[in-house]
Formats: C-alpha cells, structure tokens, sequence
C-alpha cells in the first residue's frame, strides 16, 4: 500500500513539469489564445500617392465635359439663326379695301401688300447655358496589419509499480513500468490589406440665357413738317363768375425743304375742348392758307362755378403721317 501510494504521488508530480519559455501559460504570454495587433500607425501614403492623379483625372474629365457641352449648345444656337435667317417667308403687311358710296367696302377691289421676310424675325432661338455646376469628391484610404501567433508545449509522464507473490516466504515477482509523453506545437499568421473608396458628386442646373437682341432700325422720316404756337387764353366772366376759357392755337405746315406747305389739309384732334376753325383774317378752315398756316380755336364752357378748376387735355395736329402733339390747359 505504501509503494501504491508513492506512484500515485509521483504520477501527480510528473504531470506539472516546468512551463516551457514562450508558452500561452507562461508569465510573458500575456494575451490571450487568438488576440490580434491592430497596427494604428500604418503609413497610406504610398496609396494616396497612386490614387490621387487618378481623381484629379476625373475632376478633369467632367470640367472638360461641362465645357464641350456648352460649346455644342453654342453652335447649335448658331446653326438655328442660320436656318432661321436664310428661310424666308411671305407675309400681307396691309390691306386696302375700297368702299363705295354707302360705305360698303368692295370685295373685288381689295389689295393685299404683300412682303418676303426673313423667318428670324418671328421665331428666335433659344439660348441655354450651364448656369451652375457644383463637384464635390470624398477619398477614403486605409491600410490593415494584423499578426497573431500561438506556441504550446506538453510534457506528460507516468511511472506504476505491481508486486504478485508470497508475502510471509521468499518468493515474489514485482514489475515497474514508467511511460513519458511530450507534445509542442507552434503557428504564426500575418494579415495585410490595403483599400480605398470614393464617391463624386455632381449637381448642375441648364437653363435657357439671357441674349439681348439686336437694336431695331432706327427709323428717320423725311417729310413735311408741323409747327404749333400757342395763344393766351381768354376768359369769359359773368357778374365775376368765369363762365367760358378759350385759346388760339396758329398750325404752321413747312415742307421736308422748310418752304411754306400751302393748301394741305390738317386733322386736329382736340381732345376735351370744343374746337372751330377760322375762315376770315387770311385763314381757309382745316387747309393751309398761302402762307401754310390754320387757326384754331379751343373752348371750354364753364356752366357751373364748381367747375372753374383747369382742364388739361393733349390735342393732336396731323397732316398725314406727321403728327404733333400739345398739351392744352384751360
């Protein structure tokens, strides 16, 4: 029993053998069984390097885009005002009816005046033009570098002693067998890995352009002229109520060469007032006298004091085409 006991003790003892160095159970293995190292201080320039010409290419390529699509959108504006231009078409500018003696205008004498026009005139094309454009680029470069490893080492020894015969004689058999067994085992990995990610934006706004036209023709008219000089004006008083106004207005017609305009008929259009033309002093009514003038006279009846309060109204001279206008206060 004793000897029994004594195996036992020294199995137990060969079990805890010294803890090999480098060993997951030593002193200085402190990280766990799978921990990993994360390099924080991994250098990206390398990648930022390689990766930068390329989104300088693609900033580049859209600007250069943005820019032939303007340019196309120009051309194409030019192109139109050559079609436009070079199209004419006819269009009647007047038309002048004949009327008989009731009034009636006469069908088969009507006339049509008719023009051949450029088509720019009534159709003009639109120009467009990239108004805004906004590019916006996010980069993302990153690196990883990971090394994990892991050492284990085991011994193991037994050791059994049996004894079989005559305890009280002289004869016995006793066997001893010891049996050791030592296991170690080692691995290491590394881990790298390097990426990068980017996104571009783009926002633009295409919108039709302001383009100022062309200034129309000046029109300058060479004809006969009219002059208007004014009077002053008169009033008509009734146990000091005013009751009337009135004022002469002398209507000079001269020639496109500044001679006098005789015998031309003048429309005047007097607006508010009451208007008369004189046929004694040298004056003939609504024609030019020898002397290529009209008088006129403008009045205005006051039949109430509430009304005595001046009245202005634009009065129009026309010969013709020619007009002139003044403004009449009474």
């Amino acid at each position: 029993m004793q000897n029994d006991n004594r195996t036992q003790e020294q199995t137990r003892g060969a079990r805890a053998p010294g803890l090999p160095s480098g060993s997951i159970l030593s002193s200085s293995a402190l990280a766990p069984l799978g921990s990993s190292a994360l390099a924080l201080d991994a250098d990206v320039s390398g990648e930022l390097a390689a990766l930068a010409p390329t989104f300088g290419d693609v900033l580049s390529s859209i600007g250069n885009g943005v820019a032939r699509s303007q340019e196309a959108l120009d051309r194409g504006l030019v192109q139109t005002a050559r079609t436009l231009s070079s199209t004419n078409i006819t269009i009647v500018t007047d038309v002048i009816q004949e009327l008989n003696d009731d009034g009636l205008p006469v069908p088969e004498a009507t006339e049509l005046v008719e023009e051949t026009v450029s088509l720019i005139n009534f159709v003009r094309p639109t120009a467009h033009e990239w108004s805004h454009v906004a590019l916006s680029m996010d980069l993302t470069v990153g690196a990883l570098d990971e090394e994990r490893g892991m050492t284990f080492r085991s011994d193991m020894s037994s050791r059994r002693a049996t004894s079989v015969g005559l305890f009280f004689g002289f004869l016995g058999i006793g066997v001893l067998s010891t049996k050791s067994a030592s296991s170690f085992r080692s691995g290491e990995s590394e881990f790298e890995a390097n990426w990068a990610e980017g996104r571009v934006r783009m926002d633009a706004m295409l919108r039709p352009r302001n383009v100022q036209g062309f200034d129309p023709p000046a029109t300058v008219t060479v004809g006969p002229q009219l002059f208007v000089s004014q009077g002053s004006v008169r009033e008509t008083v009734n146990q000091g109520v005013v009751t009337a106004r009135a004022i002469d207005l002398i209507i000079t017609a001269r020639k496109s060469d500044g001679s006098v305009n005789p015998n031309v008929g003048i429309v005047v259009d007097s607006g508010p007032f009451d208007i008369s033309f004189a046929a004694a002093d040298g004056f003939t009514g609504d024609q030019t006298n020898a002397q290529g003038q009209c008088r006129i006279t403008l009045s205005r009846s006051i039949p109430n004091p509430l009304f005595q309060g001046r009245v202005r109204g634009n009065v129009r001279v026309n010969l013709g085409q020619v007009e002139k206008r003044q403004n009449i206060s009474l």
